[in-house]
């Protein structure tokens, strides 16, 4: 998932194109007429001359710049790391929880029923278990094997 100070970059190659000139003109060149061609039937190109307008219409922040024989065009995703970052803490919370609650109904539960209840990886579940020990809601009493958990609410 892309962060906000992220960008996605598509290189084309070209002759000496500058950013006004393919910003202002809308200069269209194939560059590869077979590749060109297969987009066009595959239905990736709808309409010959119309890809620079329709990426300025779509994302006036869209940056164009050269490079040697070559030209990059950099889209940047507005919001989308504000909003996936709170949706990763959300989904965090949500799973931290759920172990949690399985460790209060079960305190003998293992690493693998936890595993299999969550559809985490063992080092998923692990990242979990360690946050709770650190935010002192649970603690290991035992060994690994025979040993059993008890949580902040436990006697």
């Amino acid at each position: 998932m892309l962060k906000e100070s992220e960008t996605v970059e598509f290189k084309k190659s070209t002759s000496e194109i500058k950013e006004a000139v393919i910003s202002i003109e809308m200069v269209s060149e194939r560059r590869n007429e077979l590749i060109a061609d297969l987009f066009h039937r595959i239905n990736f190109i709808e309409k010959w001359g119309r890809g620079i307008s329709l990426i300025l219409s779509r994302q006036p922040d869209a940056r164009f710049k050269e490079i040697g024989t070559h030209f990059i065009v950099t889209f940047r995703r507005k919001g989308l790391a504000a909003e996936s970052v709170e949706t990763s803490r959300k989904a965090v919370e949500k799973t931290v929880e759920k172990i949690y609650e399985l460790i209060k109904s079960d305190p003998h539960i293992t690493q693998n029923k936890l595993m299999e209840e969550t559809g985490l990886s063992r080092r998923g579940v692990e990242w979990n278990l360690r946050k709770l020990k650190e935010e002192g809601r649970i603690k290991r009493i035992g060994p690994d094997k025979g040993g059993h958990w008890i949580h902040d609410s436990s006697p």
